[in-house]
């Protein structure tokens, strides 16, 4: 019968996230060899230290032994679906009719895809889960990483046990009790640089460890785990946008993240798309500042942004420079003169030779973006070389009216 009981936040509380990076081979142990070899050899890369060691259990297994989800023999029945897709490793910790504890090694290596970076840290996790028929529970479950493998055939257990401490395990006395949910098993290291394996399992001796009778009505004197989605994560820190800007109703990105599986918390949650998230939208009335909380297994970083929300947001006219000179002779090179004017509107240009007599004329238009002079005069007659003078009148974005007046020559 399964039991629902508490387990604390802290440790094994489930959060919702985002797909990560995860640097162990085959760390779900969905691809395996066969659906008939029940050992976790047959999960691709992995391999058990010891005998009896790890075993491994797929959807598609013939023997009711190793089957996912439901386990069924003569003295053996428990039930779980995979954390995630169709198989889990699992492993017997504590048989209290084998007087040598040391028998049950409870380990299983893999390599990583890349040999962790010196001074860098990673998120080191993996997920157990108590079988249905298990009397006993214990603590202490771990993960260690080295750069040197374990021979996974002639290592005995007397040479792990109580010799290696591995940098990640649950706390002491703290019993994984849960017959139901997937527990939690994480930490953050700190590399140095070697580590190109990692070994995951039991690595105390007896009587380093709490052993329990937790459910005394079951039948099997055993303490069994199946074991799901082992993973090393490179920690991110939390990252958020440069300071920025924005008009009122606008919005604005503001976090800066990449979507590795975190937890992100942002405070305060005025005017955001959403305060869990990586990478939200804000859209304050008021200059505010965000602060970003991320806790990425055990490793919780910060980041802050402020987001300023201006009080002028008037459009403004963009007037680019105005030429002073042009040579409308065809050769491809300054044949016009011509400027650039933007959030303008009820643009006036007119253009008077030197003895004041109109030459050109741009008037009583809603908007312009491109003012242009070609040389030539309302009529199309080529204007001869010479000085010309212009004025430019425009209304601004407030609806006032500018005026601007200057000169330009004309060479051919």
């Amino acid at each position: 019968m399964k039991k629902v009981v508490l387990i604390f936040c802290m440790l094994f509380c489930f959060v919702k996230k985002q797909e990560a990076q995860n640097l162990v081979n085959n760390g779900s142990f969905e691809n395996f060899a066969d659906c008939i070899n029940g050992q976790i050899y047959n999960a691709t890369g992995w391999c058990g230290i010891g005998t009896p060691s790890f075993g491994l259990m797929t959807t598609c297994q013939t023997d009711p032994l190793y089957s996912v989800p439901h386990q069924l023999f003569s003295w053996f029945d428990s039930y779980q679906i995979p954390r995630t897709g169709n198989a889990y490793g699992f492993y017997e910790i504590y048989n209290m009719n084998e007087p040598d504890y040391n028998y049950y090694q409870g380990c299983a290596q893999t390599n990583l895809k890349q040999t962790l970076v010196n001074g860098k840290s990673y998120c080191v996790t993996y997920y157990v889960n108590c079988f249905n028929n298990s009397q006993y529970t214990v603590d202490k479950l771990g993960a260690y990483l080295t750069s040197t493998p374990f021979n996974c055939v002639s290592t005995s257990t007397t040479q792990i046990k109580g010799l290696y401490t591995p940098q990640v395990y649950s706390p002491a006395g703290f019993q994984l009790v849960d017959t139901l949910g997937w527990m939690e098993i994480s930490g953050v290291i700190t590399a140095t640089g070697t580590e190109d394996y990692i070994i995951i399992g039991d690595f105390f001796l007896e009587a380093q460890h709490s052993i329990v009778k937790t459910y005394p009505s079951n039948v099997n004197g055993v303490a069994e785990y199946y074991v799901d989605d082992v993973s090393v994560e490179e920690v991110q820190l939390a990252k958020c946008k440069n300071d920025t800007s924005i008009c009122p109703n606008d919005s604005v990105v503001i976090g800066n993240n990449v979507s590795e599986a975190t937890a992100y918390s942002w405070l305060p949650n005025l005017g955001l798309s959403c305060n869990t998230c990586a990478n939200p939208k804000a859209s304050p009335n008021t200059t505010t500042t965000y602060t970003l909380t991320k806790t990425q297994c055990k490793a919780i970083t910060t980041a802050s942004i402020t987001v300023t929300v201006k009080t002028d947001c008037t459009p403004k006219v963009i007037l680019n420079e105005i030429p002073n000179v042009f040579t409308p002779n065809g050769d491809g090179i300054n044949d016009t003169f011509n400027f650039n004017i933007v959030g303008a509107s009820d643009v006036s240009f007119v253009i008077y030779n030197r003895w004041g007599n109109l030459i050109q004329l741009v008037t009583s238009r809603a908007s312009v973006t491109n003012v242009l002079w070609d040389g030539r005069t309302t009529s199309g007659i080529e204007c001869s070389d010479g000085m010309y003078f212009y004025t430019l009148e425009y209304k601004d974005a407030k609806g006032d009216t500018q005026k601007k007046n200057g000169y330009v020559s004309l060479f051919r």
